[in-house]
């Protein structure tokens, strides 16, 4: 699917198979003139209808992040004995 890109205007193509079609900001397209794709943008995660089949697009996913870090130590106890010294 095609949407026209961030200020781009709007415009009516004069010539060639496309002509008298209006393309308009904000509205999704599935086909798009071919010398005026430079004026869009893919939207929706998905492409077109391409040789009869539906391709799906992949986004790229955050996965998250796996660590081969060890958990921290636990802290020791702390307590208000006091420890005796050998003399």
């Amino acid at each position: 699917m095609y949407q026209l890109k961030t200020g781009q205007e709007s415009f009516e193509v004069v010539d060639g198979e496309f002509a008298g079609r209006k393309y308009i900001k904000g509205k999704v397209y599935d086909k798009i003139p071919p010398n005026e794709k430079k004026k869009f943008k893919t939207v929706g995660g998905r492409v077109p209808e391409v040789g009869g089949q539906k391709k799906v697009e992949k986004k790229n996913s955050l996965k998250p992040q796996t660590s081969n870090l060890t958990p921290p130590k636990s802290k020791p106890e702390v307590t208000n004995e006091k420890l005796e010294s050998n003399p």
